[in-house]
């Protein structure tokens, strides 16, 4: 059965206000909170992500892992009360947005996120373009259904309409995408890449038991992807205050070596902090370009209030010979 999708706008932001669900989840500083998402983790918005922490399972390629966000507390934060906001975003495009509130025990460590929590639903019907809406579109929330019933007739009309397949990908890794929307492509491309099995040999910088390692280069349309793994197998926490990225030349022992920047045109999950004994995947994209025998790309990674600096060292072979992308 069919029904109209003719609302009013002054209804729809009045009517639909009561679907927004506020949970608070508990955190603290020596247990982990386990939140199971109902969709793949795609990014999230954290008031205080110095103070409450994430985290993603490591050494996994099960497609539950992709699913699972960890909580804690910093433990240095010197806070004895504290709470923020916190959204979720998956990759279906739904939005679950909660309260994180710092406790010494939680009483409850491991939230399970459904649906029928989804924050943003009226957000999501504007991509539609069609008329009518499909009753199984709202099995979740049947108050919807009551409200286009009672609003189809007031003041300015408004279209709306739900996403038939909203747990699978809107837009898939084609060239149309590519076309309509870059960064949107090269965001999905970094996100089923991050995690890649690296296939450039040792090629790191250290200072002392923290390392930032080169994964892979890889190169697709007009641009040059870099894949990274920042591990700190201390204990002491990595803060990230900069990491930037230049064309050096390689002329040894002469004064005559100059830096320019080059600026990235996206990074993808580059960490502001890696906890001690952790590792952090992350990939930085540039337009298209190559280097001659006598330059190379630097990376300079900078600690925040500390001095275990890195600085790689990326010759123009490992830039000029990247790999291709498995389909």
């Amino acid at each position: 059965m069919k029904i109209k999708a003719v609302l009013t706008i002054i209804g729809l932001s009045g009517s639909l206000s009561v679907m927004a669900k506020m949970d608070t989840i508990p955190v603290s500083r020596n247990y982990k909170t386990i939140l199971v998402l109902p969709a793949p983790y795609d990014f999230s918005i954290n008031g205080k992500e110095l103070n409450f922490l994430e985290s993603f399972p490591t050494k996994s390629a099960s497609a539950t892992s992709e699913r699972i966000v960890l909580l804690i507390y910093n433990d240095v934060a010197p806070d004895t009360s504290d709470f923020t906001n916190y959204t979720i975003y998956t990759r279906d495009g739904r939005a679950y947005d909660f309260i994180l509130q710092l406790v010494d025990i939680p009483a409850k460590k491991r939230w399970t996120i459904t649906t029928d929590m989804v924050d943003n639903l009226v957000e999501l019907s504007h991509k539609k373009s069609a008329t009518e809406l499909d009753e199984s579109d709202f099995a979740s929330h049947p108050d919807i259904k009551d409200t286009l019933a009672t609003t189809k007739t007031v003041g300015e009309k408004l279209e709306i309409k739900l996403e038939k397949e909203i747990d699978g990908e809107p837009l898939p890794l084609t060239q149309e995408l590519y076309v309509l929307d870059r960064m949107e492509y090269i965001r999905r491309r970094c996100y089923y890449n991050q995690f890649n099995k690296g296939k450039i040999i040792r090629y790191f910088s250290k200072y002392d038991d923290v390392f930032l390692w080169l994964e892979n280069v890889y190169y697709e349309n007009n641009e040059i992807y870099l894949q990274f793994r920042l591990e700190n197998k201390e204990h002491i926490d990595y803060d990230v205050n900069f990491i930037k990225f230049s064309i050096a030349t390689n002329y040894k022992n002469s004064s005559s070596n100059v830096k320019t920047e080059h600026k990235p045109l996206f990074r993808y999950k580059v960490p502001k902090k890696v906890e001690g004994n952790s590792e952090n995947y992350f990939m930085v994209v540039f337009d298209k370009f190559t280097l001659d025998r006598r330059k190379s790309l630097m990376v300079n990674l900078d600690e925040e209030k500390g001095n275990r600096n890195l600085s790689l060292d990326i010759d123009q072979l490992v830039i000029n010979n990247p790999s291709r992308f498995k389909l």
